[in-house]
């Protein structure tokens, strides 16, 4: 008998929310008609703009951005930067084509040149507004950072964007590649920094987890050195 009527009081509490629902629909028909029609023309809009906007931008960037890339991958560099004439540089491209999968790789580019011809705080800058979503690429970004950092005899600041990367790296197709490298720059810096401990953990773990690691031999003896010191 207590089980039926305890069936009864929830077939009750569920009758009176049901209707209170309905109450509060009837209550509120327009604001919510006008709430829902609002979000339906946002949401529209949104595709229309990506539609009409971002995707024509982006096809246009990539048309254009081909042929200083082919500078660039053959070392043709004041090409690369400014164009030929014909087709516009890397930096036509970030400024023309800001937001773009493109500019994007104009600023990676852009980076890479800039470090290489010792501009390393215009080279930081390149590489803080290349937003990549490629496993290697963006990882390098940041460790291309680092590396600047480095140059500039910031090394504390350099550590920070080692870390970070080897964060990015965690868990990629491409970890086995990324992770060790920057784990071994980030164990020099440590080094540097007389941080010794935090340093023989990099090396360890290359030599434990990335037996394949290009760096592996190199982190082994430095593993060993820094044993015998801790």
């Amino acid at each position: 008998m207590a089980k039926k009527n305890d069936q009864e009081e929830v077939i009750v509490d569920v009758k009176e929310v049901y209707t209170k629902t309905e109450m509060f629909v009837d209550r509120n028909r327009k604001t919510l008609t006008i709430v829902i029609g609002a979000a339906a023309v946002i949401l529209i809009g949104f595709y229309a703009y990506r539609l009409l906007v971002v995707k024509p931008k982006e096809d246009k960037a990539t048309e254009e951005i081909w042929k200083a890339e082919q500078y660039f991958e053959v070392d043709s560099l004041d090409l690369a930067l400014v164009g030929d004439g014909l087709y516009p540089g890397l930096e036509d491209i970030v400024s023309d084509y800001a937001g773009t999968k493109a500019a994007d790789r104009a600023n990676y580019e852009l980076g890479i040149i800039s470090r290489d011809r010792g501009n390393f705080e215009e080279a930081i800058a390149y590489f803080e507004q290349a937003d990549l979503d490629d496993d290697v690429i963006s990882v390098l970004s940041i460790t291309n950072i680092g590396d600047c950092y480095v140059e500039l005899g910031n090394t504390e600041e350099a550590v920070k964007h080692f870390e970070k990367a080897i964060s990015k790296s965690k868990g990629t197709d491409a970890e086995s590649f990324t992770a060790p490298m920057v784990m071994f720059k980030a164990a020099i810096a440590y080094m540097d920094l007389d941080q010794k401990d935090k340093a023989a953990k990099y090396f360890e773990k290359i030599v434990e987890n990335y037996p394949d690691a290009q760096v592996k031999p190199r982190a082994e003896r430095y593993a060993a050195y820094l044993g015998h010191k801790l």
